[in-house]
């Protein structure tokens, strides 16, 4: 069977040429009919394929008065034959009285001539199979307005068992250090008149943010994006937002475009009494933003050393940073955007979107990045297998560095494929000390460096890098929540609630918060207020595996068994048709009081690579089995401190 004529999804593999679609090792019947549509849907991935394209496509002249019955049947098979669901669809999602999009991530494996035309990629983990090559989803969906005015760059690049990373990243250090100015770059006004042009005052927000925070950062603190874009379009004054930031000054500005030409006007205000110190314009061709950007930043730099009496020691543009194609640019920063919605289709048009600035420019590395943070959360997720995601993942990563050294995304992505799926420890702890000492403003390395060191049970250096990040990002739910998880981490149950109910007083609805307090509290052994947390936790979250795993561990701790078996089978169905992540089924086992059944699925976990098994350490729930034999034999093949 030739190997370009198949396709992956989840765990099933179809033969674009014979029809046949197995998962595992078993063939699954599908006729002719429903291997058509799922065929056409396949062709055009993330794609809308309309009712009626595929009537024209599949259905003769002579059956169309059929078409209607024989269409809904043949879905509705297709979806049985994939264990799939129209109401919370993982494969093919129904656009009412419009047509259908296959919405999971589609693996190609390379062709045999080109699988012998790769050059061999060195690797740390000779045991481990060699990274596949993925070809990217042709996503064409209509595009969201406004693009990236609400773009993330700081998202996490995993979400935690239990949610404890968060979407919103964490942060860097203390607007109360004697002698250290800190500063918020407001998100620039688009004044184009065209919401599609965002993306310009987006990039120059994003742009000064990067190159400030690299200046002096024993002197000046620079205000994560996060918390810097909660103020875009806001109508208060520059003394509360100030006072709410932590920050001593504001640069604000504007962006306006008129007969090809693109101004922008920059000022810096100082907030306590709202004094204007300086003000600027620049102006240059449409065609030349890019070098407008770093322009204006290298003329705001000497404004601000000036200002602050900060030495510039390291005020340098990169100039590697950003691609010289304005769309491969405009690409990437719409990739991120949906690659902070962490949804299957933000991680498809994600895919695309990176994929597309690659095309575009092969030697943008911030792209190459992006696409590897995305095979990050698509093994996390469970999207994909980790062995296929994370090896992908890395020849990304890997191919971002070897473009630029010097960027700190970069190092941050391989710290974490190090960290997650290698469990190389010493390599992982290298590539996270490498990104944030080439930006230590870099909020999303500062926050998954703190909880790699909770894992290395290294608590103290990771609260101290949790609460420098939080201060940095002073209204992002996600960085005041990251130090109530490590300070539960800690055993520090009680100060974990404080600091999680601060986190709500931020964001009441914040789903992970409610599911990170049902974990305190069950260790706290207030079984009964912890399944109350996590109820509140399902109905703003969904039955999702995050959400029923720390569930049912709750009403197991409860004594409600018959509902743990319950929601243990609702987590291997909500799984499907990959099987469940092994570790969350080994923490219900755990709850349960089956020991035996508990390490078999650690086992499987061993054999699954998955990345929970790096909090073996430090989290509560595994500590009825610390005593056994076994779990010292675990930790050693994770290799973790002991």
């Amino acid at each position: 069977m030739s190997q370009c004529n198949l396709v992956r999804f989840g765990a099933f593999e179809l033969n674009l040429h014979t029809g046949e679609l197995r998962k595992g090792g078993v063939r699954i019947n599908l006729p002719d009919q429903p291997f058509q549509v799922l065929k056409t849907l396949l062709d055009r991935p993330g794609e809308l394929v309309t009712r009626d394209d595929l009537r024209q496509r599949l259905w003769s002249a002579e059956t169309f008065v059929d078409f209607e019955h024989g269409l809904n049947a043949a879905v509705r098979r297709l979806r049985d034959a994939l264990g799939d669901s129209a109401d919370v669809p993982r494969f093919i999602e129904t656009l009412p009285r419009r047509g259908y999009r296959f919405i999971a991530p589609v693996v190609q494996p390379p062709s045999t001539e080109e699988a012998s035309s790769r050059p061999v990629e060195p690797t740390k983990s000779d045991a481990l199979p060699p990274p596949a090559v993925a070809v990217a989803p042709a996503v064409t969906r209509a595009r969201l307005l406004g693009v990236v005015a609400t773009m993330v760059l700081v998202a996490a690049a995993v979400l935690w068992a239990f949610g404890y990373r968060s979407r919103s990243m964490v942060r860097g250090e203390s607007a109360g250090t004697s002698g250290r100015s800190m500063l918020a770059v407001l998100p620039f006004e688009n004044l184009t008149g065209d919401p599609e042009q965002e993306y310009l005052s987006d990039g120059m927000t994003e742009e000064l943010i990067a190159q400030l925070g690299r200046m002096d950062p024993s002197r000046l603190g620079v205000i994560a994006r996060t918390s810097a874009m909660q103020f875009k379009k806001t109508t208060k004054r520059a003394d509360e937002i100030g006072s709410e930031l932590g920050v001593s000054h504001l640069l604000e500005g504007s962006v306006r475009t008129t007969g090809g030409r693109i101004r922008v006007a920059v000022k810096m205000v100082e907030t306590r009494h709202q004094t204007q110190l300086w003000a600027e314009q620049y102006e240059r061709d449409v065609r030349d933003v890019l070098a407008l950007q770093r322009e204006i930043a290298e003329a705001i730099v000497p404004q601000i050393t000036s200002s602050l009496a900060i030495a510039p020691s390291n005020a340098n543009a990169d100039a590697r940073r950003h691609s010289t194609i304005a769309e491969a640019n405009e690409h990437y920063l719409r990739g991120r955007y949906y690659w902070s919605k962490d949804t299957a289709d933000g991680h498809a048009k994600a895919m695309e979107h990176f994929r597309k600035a690659i095309d575009l420019d092969s030697s943008f590395a911030l792209a190459h990045s992006g696409l590897a943070d995305t095979y990050i959360l698509l093994g996390s997720d469970g999207f994909m297998p980790m062995r296929e995601a994370y090896p992908l993942a890395r020849t990304a990563a890997l191919k971002a560095l070897a473009l630029n050294d010097e960027l700190g995304e970069a190092h941050n992505s391989m710290a974490a494929i190090n960290a997650d799926y290698y469990w190389d420890w010493v390599e992982a702890d290298h590539h996270f000390k490498r990104a944030i000492d080439l930006n230590p403003s870099y909020e999303t390395a500062l926050s998954f460096y703190s909880f790699n060191l909770a894992c290395m049970g290294r608590i103290e250096e990771a609260l101290t890098l949790a609460r420098r990040a939080q201060r940095l990002d002073p209204v992002s739910a996600g960085a005041q929540m990251n130090v109530g998880v490590i300070l539960y981490l800690a055993r520090r149950y009680d100060d974990a609630v404080v600091a999680i109910k601060e986190t709500l007083e931020l964001e009441p609805d914040f789903g992970s918060a409610y599911v990170t307090l049902g974990r305190i509290y069950v260790a706290k052994g207030m079984p009964d207020r912890a399944v109350a947390e996590l109820e509140r936790a399902r109905g703003l979250m969904g039955r999702r595996p995050d959400v029923l795993t720390p569930y049912a561990y709750a009403l197991a701790r409860a004594g409600r068994q018959r509902e743990t078996r319950t929601v243990l089978d609702e987590l291997r169905e909500t799984a499907k048709p990959q099987a469940p992540a092994p570790v969350r089924v080994a923490f219900v086992h755990i709850a349960l009081g089956e020991t035996d059944r508990a390490f078999e699925w650690l086992e499987r976990a061993i054999e699954a690579r998955d990345w929970q098994m790096g909090l073996l350490n430090v989290e509560p729930a595994f500590d009825p089995l610390r005593s056994d034999r076994r779990f010292a034999a675990l930790v050693e093949r994770v290799g973790l401190p002991r």
